[in-house]
């Protein structure tokens, strides 16, 4: 069954817009400057201290294919999945799941001494915004989540997507896919839970509310 999208999120739409700009042109303007040297995860600077590598690697690509996929990928999420939810929530995924993809190539990869690209956080994205999808789409939503889990289930099996490594002129990191695809499906239950219980906190002011309302009305003599 279609449930109609509440005007509140299509409001909410026009801010997320915003996010994916300024995201873009992070990206855009990073990869003009040749800045992937600097801010890439780099496993010997990551180690020194310089934590914020874990985040900023997301932000360069190896070259303009590399960035274009992403890109391309960036505009998909921004097309069809703003609607579902506020600029809020779209940030605290796409750090959330950043956090999670760098922090897992680090700890369970010793092996990789550097990394870049989006699309391990895309995965996240894609992985939230299609399970939202489900409660106003259900059967575009379903879909989705199929696609991505066979796509991730055939790079555990048979290693990247044939052409991919080809086309960005690097090793794809299928791993990332997997680490942001998870964070993806943590931040649903988190920002699901956080609303749940704003909610609840709502409920329960709205019912004091009332009952303060109800014994001005009808003070004790």
């Amino acid at each position: 069954m279609r449930i109609q999208v509440p005007i509140k999120n299509r409001i909410s739409a026009r801010a997320n817009y915003i996010l994916w700009l300024f995201l873009f042109v992070i990206c855009f303007s990073l990869q003009s400057a040749n800045m992937a040297s600097v801010m890439q995860f780099d496993r010997g600077l990551i180690e020194q201290g310089q934590y914020w590598l874990l985040m900023t690697g997301h932000l360069v690509h190896l070259n303009w294919v590399h960035w274009a996929l992403n890109m391309a990928g960036l505009m998909i999420v921004a097309v069809f999945f703003s609607l579902y939810g506020s600029i809020v929530d779209w940030l605290f995924v796409l750090l959330f799941s950043a956090l999670i993809t760098g922090l897992g190539l680090y700890w369970l990869h010793p092996e990789l001494i550097w990394y870049v690209g989006l699309s391990g956080v895309l995965h996240g994205l894609f992985v939230y915004g299609a399970i939202l999808e489900t409660r106003f789409y259900p059967i575009s939503g379903y879909l989705l989540l199929l696609l991505i889990s066979a796509k991730l289930f055939w790079e555990y099996m048979n290693g990247p997507l044939p052409g991919s490594e080809a086309m960005t002129g690097g090793r794809v990191m299928v791993e990332a896919h997997l680490y942001g695809a998870i964070a993806g499906l943590v931040a649903v239950f988190i920002t699901w839970s956080l609303h749940l219980f704003h909610q609840l906190v709502e409920v329960k002011n709205g019912q004091q509310n009332a009952q303060n309302d109800q014994q001005d009305q009808n003070p004790h003599r």
